[in-house]
């Protein structure tokens, strides 16, 4: 693998594209595994730049906003006041402020769909999920730096394999497969770039698995 697809590979597979593209995954292709969703299947959720979004687009690009959109504007702005001096956050000292924000703002987010729409509860849980391993990697680095990339995809993994088992959803099997295939090319790409060491990547994707499998398979 060059340094150019390894780049590329980073970027397209960055964690906190993790939710939308986890969530683009369960709506169309197995939105039967969030019971109550389907009910809103072709209801109009809002109008955004004369485009009518029906409901699981609008709740995609909600998750969008929340999960990437907010987190990478913040970060963006502690890099311009300088409180970060690296948008790639490739030192611990550029990462535990970011990462921390963003842990509170998945938080927000969940306890949002948790109490706004908890006939959906299976969104919240998931996205519960998804703020813990955040918080974890919040606290683990401001000592060690785990690999966020290996977090993110081993959440995605073990929450769409737990809701597999847990829902019978066979259509997510081969989603599955492809996220574990990208998972190796991925972990191998952070190593080409220098960015972890072997063990780094190795404790986030075990934590990531853990996480969401436990929270998966005990509360959705």
């Amino acid at each position: 693998m060059n340094i150019k697809i390894a780049n590329i590979l980073s970027v397209i597979m960055h964690p906190l594209l993790m939710p939308t593209y986890l969530f683009a995954i369960i709506f169309y292709l197995s939105p039967s595994a969030i019971p109550n969703l389907t009910v809103y299947n072709n209801t109009s959720l809002f109008t955004f730049a004369s485009i009518n979004f029906n409901f699981k687009l609008g709740l995609l690009f909600f998750i969008f906003i929340y999960t990437f959109l907010a987190p990478s504007v913040l970060v963006y702005y502690l890099y311009k006041i300088k409180i970060i001096n690296d948008l790639k956050m490739e030192t611990l000292q550029s990462r535990k402020l970011p990462y921390l924000f963003t842990f509170i703002i998945y938080l927000g987010i969940s306890y949002f769909f948790a109490k706004k729409m908890p006939d959906l509860n299976g969104i919240s849980i998931t996205l519960l999920a998804i703020s813990l391993s955040i918080g974890l990697v919040a606290i683990i680095s401001w000592f060690w730096k785990i690999s966020a990339h290996a977090v993110g995809l081993a959440g995605a993994i073990g929450a769409i394999g737990a809701i597999m088992i847990k829902t019978d959803q066979i259509e997510l099997f081969y989603p599955f497969l492809i996220l574990l295939c990208l998972a190796g090319f991925v972990i191998s790409a952070r190593l080409k770039l220098n960015a972890h060491t072997p063990g780094q990547v190795l404790a986030g994707f075990i934590l990531g698995l853990l996480v969401s499998n436990t929270m998966v398979f005990l509360y959705f």
